[in-house]
């Protein structure tokens, strides 16, 4: 059932839109997007939201108005009356993408920057720090980001809201699976699961499509 959805967002919303997006969502939930003080921050919060109801509709023919979102203790996101329906959300740049299944599960993405490598050295096991060394300089912030997003969608698949220290990768591995996509050169977005079954390809979406999804 796992389906990944991702939606590139560059231009700032026409306000009729932004209003009409925001009306799909509960009284909470449009109460947190205001508060943002850059556009850039309530725009992709908002279409996260949009990409979560717009796709549990579809997925479920069930209307916008049945989905009750909660949050638990640590803050993360649930629907109340569907238990059996795990999603998760993660914004970078012009990419925001949802991964849905009916198991826990955690996605991050990651736009690709140059790092000091004392901060990178902190952050990495020591292991995955000594890979790094072994490559291409040029595949060098690839492979750091891919440990980072992997680490995070794993954090983000347990929920508890705690921060752990980043996991070796072969750590990683023996406690669940993981698989990253090509969204964009300039990004690095991994998956993680808890029973090891990816779908082949992401599903390029469109404020327009998810729309019409959620009328």
């Amino acid at each position: 059932m796992l389906k990944i959805f991702a939606l590139k967002h560059c231009t700032k919303l026409d306000g009729l839109l932004f209003r009409e997006i925001l009306s799909f969502l509960d009284k909470q939930e449009q109460e947190k997007i205001l508060k943002f003080y850059r556009w850039q921050d309530a725009e992709r919060s908002l279409l996260g939201s949009l990409i979560i109801r717009a796709t549990i509709c579809d997925m479920f023919q069930v209307k916008n108005s049945d989905i009750e979102v909660f949050r638990n203790e640590m803050g993360k996101p649930y629907i109340n009356n569907m238990p059996q329906v795990f999603f998760n959300i993660s914004h970078s740049g012009h990419w925001i993408v949802g991964a849905f299944d009916s198991f826990p599960i955690g996605i991050d993405i990651e736009k690709i920057k140059a790092s000091d490598f004392d901060v990178v050295k902190s952050i990495l096991a020591a292991d995955d720090y000594e890979e790094m060394l072994k490559i291409e300089v040029p595949d060098q912030m690839k492979y750091f980001y891919k440990c980072w997003t992997m680490g995070e969608s794993y954090q983000k698949m347990l929920g508890s809201g705690v921060t752990l220290p980043l996991l070796s990768t072969n750590a990683l591995h023996d406690t669940a699976f993981f698989n990253d996509y090509s969204i964009d050169e300039e990004y690095m977005l991994s998956v993680c699961s808890s029973q090891g079954v990816f779908p082949e390809g992401i599903v390029i979406t469109d404020t327009e499509q998810l729309l019409n999804q959620i009328r």
